[in-house]
């Protein structure tokens, strides 16, 4: 069902929402607080961790070469889902679901290349 069709509109009216020039702005000054945030959420090394990782897509693979977000940064990558453009989230929890560590790398990476820097920190 085509909701425009029906005459409805897709605009969200949320009364506080900043502008995107705004949001680049508050991005500076949040990511501290945020990234303090992050580890001091961090679980406990129990002995037994699992490690797994996920993509995070950019863009559609057509419009790989028109996009200027992350430009230099973001790489092409295969998933067992199939091919991206983006970056791969590497994630180490513990038995009792609890973030031990993360990593975020070009999509191209292997996800074995990342592990000697997630498990430093754990043993």
């Amino acid at each position: 069902m085509n909701l425009r069709r029906l005459g409805y509109s897709l605009t969200l009216n949320v009364p506080n929402l900043v502008s995107h020039s705004r949001f680049v702005e508050l991005t500076s000054k949040v990511i501290l607080p945020l990234c303090a945030y992050l580890q001091a959420s961090f679980g406990e090394v129990t002995g037994v961790s699992f490690v797994d990782s996920t993509h995070l897509a950019l863009c559609h693979n057509k419009r790989i070469e028109c996009n200027k977000v992350f430009q230099g940064l973001a790489r092409r990558g295969c998933t067992s889902m199939g091919w991206f453009f983006g970056f791969k989230l590497h994630l180490v929890i513990n038995d009792k679901g609890e973030l031990l560590a993360v990593y975020l790398t070009p999509g191209n990476t292997d996800d074995h290349k990342p592990l000697g820097v997630l498990t430093q920190s754990l043993f």
